[in-house]
């Protein structure tokens, strides 16, 4: 069960925190952590509770959808996120 409006998703091998300023430079607002443990900095206690791995949970980042939120929006979004995470994923290619 989950909100209706509220995703919380986790990309192996991409730090949630990177991903957020990421997609924030990109005009998008996400999070990462669960919304109830935002303030406390380190891992979710939500996510722990929920026996997701640590270094998962890691990853982890949610966006909350509004009412007045459109189709074109989300398509925005996804592509920013497709084009933020390749970019990442080949530039921990090239640290490898």
């Amino acid at each position: 069960e989950r909100l209706p409006n509220t995703c919380y998703f986790a990309l192996p091998g991409i730090d949630g925190e990177t991903l957020v300023i990421r997609l924030d430079k990109a005009g998008f607002a996400v999070a990462s952590g669960a919304a109830c443990s935002s303030a406390i900095p380190g891992q979710s206690q939500v996510l722990e509770a929920m026996g997701i791995e640590p270094m998962l949970a890691r990853c982890a980042v949610r966006i909350s959808l509004g009412k007045d939120n459109t189709p074109v929006q989300v398509e925005n979004f996804l592509k920013a996120l497709s084009s933020v995470v390749n970019e990442l994923r080949r530039m921990s290619a090239v640290a490898i």
